[in-house]
């Protein structure tokens, strides 16, 4: 993966999140799901249909159960636009 593509989308995906949960949740490549108090359950389904709007996504049920990092999700939009 290119790191100009890690890091454009990854700048996106810190934007989507705080859309999602607030102006106080600052994510980086090594956040993980329970490393931040607001990513509960609600704001998991927040932050799914963020993503798709953002990066016009279709997300499969199992894609949105597997979401639990944002290094993960970088990685899952970035093969999803090739």
């Amino acid at each position: 993966m290119s790191e100009t593509i890690n890091s454009e989308i990854l700048s996106q995906v810190q934007q989507v999140f705080k859309l999602a949960m607030g102006d106080d949740v600052n994510v980086d490549m090594e956040t993980e799901k329970d490393m931040i108090l607001e990513w509960d359950s609600l704001n998991h389904l927040n932050l799914v249909v963020e993503l798709e709007n953002s990066f016009d996504l279709g997300l499969s049920m199992q894609e949105i159960e597997e979401m639990n990092s944002v290094k993960g999700i970088v990685e899952l939009i970035n093969s999803r636009q090739k």
